[in-house]
């Protein structure tokens, strides 16, 4: 054999063992990328409305950790600029209760756990207050986009409330911990100062609001009644426990769903 034919062999088989290298590393990027969290989280701080992401479909998903008052913008502006704010936080907040009902299917399926599997399992049966992990499943439910923002409009105004531009408090909800992150009521309540929940950021309170609803007892109903719909129609009616404002409530929700047509976000995605 001569020269010229060894090294064409040669050159050859280096070819083969750079494409074999090639798509190896190919495989290990594409395996990396699927270990990555599939959408990773933007957090970011606002300072005047114009700073709020433009709301796209696909959804870009951004965690404000700071927000403004919206109050004096015009009308038309200030609800699609709250929508905006909010609605990356609930597709979140929906895709890591996804990924917890995943992970939590198939460690059920398993006939023994590891130390980690077994803190992980015990601590979301923890925070959903309950010891049977039938019940657990029941009690990690999703809701339609356009109720959460249904009742995120009636409870803030808009993106006018001072619970939320103060402390990312979308909700309303009460501290009871003198520990934790909170700001004080402007209002006293049978002559006592009252405080509500400083959160970190506005997935931190929607991760907290899907707690809230998944193991409240007064929400038993809404919870078996969205295994069977993603209607926001339907389950508002098992809302009425929500407020005090009772069946009003459940009036003020579905006339805000109709007037501002909060349907159309239910198909939004990440």
């Amino acid at each position: 054999m001569n020269t010229d034919t060894k090294q064409g062999q040669l050159q050859t088989v280096l070819l083969f063992i750079a494409a074999l290298m090639f798509g190896f590393g190919a495989l290990v990027q594409i395996a990396d990328q699927r270990d990555q969290t599939a959408f990773p989280v933007v957090y970011k701080s606002l300072q005047t409305p114009a700073d709020i992401v433009h709301l796209t479909n696909p959804v870009e998903p951004v965690a404000y950790t700071s927000v403004v008052s919206l109050a004096k913008l015009p009308v038309a502006d200030k609800k699609q600029r709250f929508i905006a704010l909010l609605l990356p936080a609930i597709l979140i907040s929906k895709q890591h209760l996804q990924q917890q009902r995943e992970r939590l299917a198939q460690l059920l399926s398993k006939s023994s756990l590891t130390n980690d599997e077994q803190a992980w399992l015990d601590q979301l049966k923890a925070s959903y207050d309950t010891d049977s992990p039938a019940e657990l499943r029941k009690r990690m439910i999703g809701l339609p986009n356009s109720l959460i923002l249904a009742q995120a409009a009636i409870e803030t105004g808009w993106g006018s409330s001072r619970f939320f531009v103060q402390a990312n408090n979308v909700f309303g909800v009460w501290s009871f911990d003198p520990t934790e992150e909170r700001i004080m009521a402007s209002q006293l309540r049978d002559g006592k100062a009252v405080f509500v929940r400083r959160y970190g950021s506005l997935l931190g309170a929607i991760e907290d609001y899907f707690l809230t609803l998944g193991r409240g007892r007064a929400y038993t109903e809404l919870r078996q009644a969205a295994r069977h719909t993603q209607d926001s129609l339907e389950l508002i009616k098992h809302l009425h426990r929500y407020s005090e404002l009772g069946n009003d409530y459940v009036e003020r929700l579905n006339a805000m769903i109709r007037h501002n047509r909060l349907k159309q976000y239910d198909s939004y995605r990440l």
